[in-house]
């Protein structure tokens, strides 16, 4: 089931080709986001490299595509990750992909003997990299994150931020075929999640650090589960580090995703008899983006199942009771625990959820 959403989510995506909501990176501060993950859509990572916005822009927010459009430049970068081509194709652009993705884990591997452990943080849905119509970026998202961190536990750790196309546009109101647009656009967002996901696995995999942990937001966790197993292909590689905490704050997945495919993992850990992984939910009842109603009566809107299932985030349809009675069933030597964040309101934002009094709870489970 999982692989026919997946395609038909795919075909939706070329129907969508053209609208104006894809996140471009390619004109970053360089210097200063050297210790951040950037994601094109198809999970392309962007290189060290600045690259205008508006030429992406041009080869449909694809950086392949602007590689194939600019092939001196995407053999001048490929020089830098000491690939020696002499012209473009799909395999020498992957070729180059995975050389970036070495040349960063062998970074963070160095810097991490200084660090008692890896945190990735994942941004969610419809988040810009700059503040547009009174948006919080995801940048500053981020930054909140650590400040309600660092107010509980002054932890050493060495903080990954994942940057990915996870679509923008403006915003949701009571105009029904604008919403309609914002949906569409989280239907294509959920793709270059797949994506982002299984190109970030590349990634975690090869990390050394005995402790990682993870932070996402949102859409943010269809990023997480797709890293961490392996869900479009059995034979992939799992991470085996020790212990990797997983903190899904507003999940906007379904609980299917983690039921039928949690041990779905290729790991030299016997994870069955003592599981790596230890997972936290936190979820809220009264989320109306995760509901997908109204943010004044939560009576509107399509539901959590139209547009993609969001329904473990809001527990929908009792989707955190039967996802703990899984695993003391199915996965008993697994970890899970569930934060139930309900009086923050109809609230989605992350910093809302950090701002809760629960939220000194879930971070002492994480660090405790």
């Amino acid at each position: 089931m999982e692989k026919l959403v997946y395609i038909l989510l795919l075909i939706t995506s070329q129907n969508l080709v053209g609208q104006s909501g894809n996140v471009l990176y390619g004109e970053r501060n360089l210097e200063s986001t050297a210790s951040s993950l950037f994601f094109d859509k198809f999970g392309i990572i962007y290189p060290a490299y600045t690259i205008s916005d508006s030429a992406l822009k041009e080869n449909n927010f694809s950086l392949s595509d602007w590689y194939s459009e600019n092939k001196d430049q995407f053999i001048s970068i490929s020089k830098k990750y000491n690939c020696s081509f002499s012209s473009y194709s799909i395999e020498n652009c992957n070729i180059l992909n995975d050389s970036i993705s070495s040349n960063f884990t062998k970074d963070v591997n160095k810097r991490s003997d200084f660090f008692q452990s890896v945190t990735f943080l994942i941004h969610g849905y419809r988040k810009s990299y700059i503040s547009k119509n009174g948006d919080i970026s995801s940048v500053q998202g981020f930054v909140n994150l650590k400040d309600s961190i660092s107010k509980i536990k002054q932890n050493n750790t060495l903080y990954i931020e994942v940057y990915w196309d996870a679509m923008y546009d403006c915003c949701f109101s009571a105009n029904s075929q604008n919403n309609k647009h914002l949906f569409q656009l989280f239907e294509e967002a959920q793709i270059n999640a797949t994506f982002t996901g299984n190109s970030l696995k590349k990634i975690v995999t090869s990390i050394k650090k005995s402790n990682i942990i993870f932070f996402s937001h949102s859409l943010g966790a269809r990023v997480v589960v797709y890293s961490l197993l392996n869900i479009d292909n059995k034979i992939n590689i799992t991470p085996s580090n020790q212990q990797i905490t997983i903190c899904m704050i507003a999940p906007a997945i379904s609980g299917n995703l983690i039921t039928d495919f949690y041990y779905q993992r290729n790991s030299t850990v016997e994870f069955n008899k003592n599981d790596n992984y230890k997972l936290i939910i936190v979820y809220n009842e009264n989320d109306f983006a995760l509901r997908k109603k109204d943010d004044k009566f939560l009576l509107f809107g399509p539901g959590p199942y139209k547009y993609g299932n969001t329904s473990l985030g809001c527990n929908h349809n009792y989707s955190i009771p039967i996802l703990e009675i899984c695993f003391k069933v199915k996965y008993v030597n697994s970890s899970l625990k569930t934060f139930d964040v309900s009086s923050i309101g109809k609230q989605h934002h992350l910093e809302n959820y950090c701002g809760s009094i629960e939220f000194e709870s879930i971070l002492k489970s994480i660090y405790q």
